[in-house]
């Protein structure tokens, strides 16, 4: 029997930026100008994931149920979307989902090497998710207009990925880890960190991804 399955991953908050600074210790003055820029692709994703609240995590058998379960999708609302890895033809997928919606985050998951996070890349993902934190795509993707979204489990974990440049981390498996509970006590020392928070976490009786 062919399966199709659309969770749901759950932003716990927002990003915040605090600026601490502090009186120079040598007389010297510099004076710059600094024209605002737009916001890069990279921080529009991030936004977009922080207004929806949720990220839609779509699993499927076969291209064509992929691509069905996601227009449904997209079409009742959703406008964060990501296919994971083992979904049949991930890429041709991602590709024609993009051309008719370009506007919507559209990302991959499950992403553990390089060579897949340039395809993914290559078929328009705007954000790339994994279950760990791959140090190899975080390079990569420095270089490239996409948000890179790794797996954590520990605080050493978290604060790691933070440090290497992670904008937002994603927090897996919850489940295993005491759910909503360990979220709002990994929040407190690091409030300062966006975090998905995925595996486990339910809505009603329904369970998401």
């Amino acid at each position: 029997m062919a399966v199709t399955s659309l969770g749901i991953c759950a932003r716990t908050s927002s990003a915040s930026l605090s600026l601490l600074s502090s009186p120079p210790r040598s007389p010297l003055r510099v004076s710059c100008y600094c024209p605002q820029l737009s916001p890069s692709p990279i921080d529009k994703t991030l936004t977009q994931i922080q207004n929806s609240g949720v990220i839609a995590c779509l699993r499927a058998n076969s291209a064509e149920q992929a691509l069905k379960a996601a227009r449904a999708a997209l079409s009742g609302g959703i406008s964060v979307l990501e296919i994971v890895m083992s979904t049949p033809g991930v890429f041709e997928v991602l590709q024609q989902l993009v051309q008719e919606n370009p506007n919507p985050a559209l990302g991959v998951g499950t992403v553990l090497n390089v060579e897949d996070a340039k395809n993914a890349i290559n078929s328009g993902a705007k954000f790339l998710m994994s279950p760990a934190m791959v140090k190899d795509i975080m390079v990569d993707v420095k270089c490239a207009e996409v948000l890179y979204i790794p797996g954590v489990m520990t605080p050493t974990e978290i604060l790691s990925a933070y440090d290497t440049g992670a904008k937002i981390v994603k927090v897996y498996p919850v489940s295993a880890l005491g759910g909503s509970q360990y979220i709002s006590a990994l929040k407190r020392p690091f409030h300062h960190i966006s975090m998905v928070a995925s595996q486990g976490i339910t809505i009603g009786k329904r369970s998401v991804c």
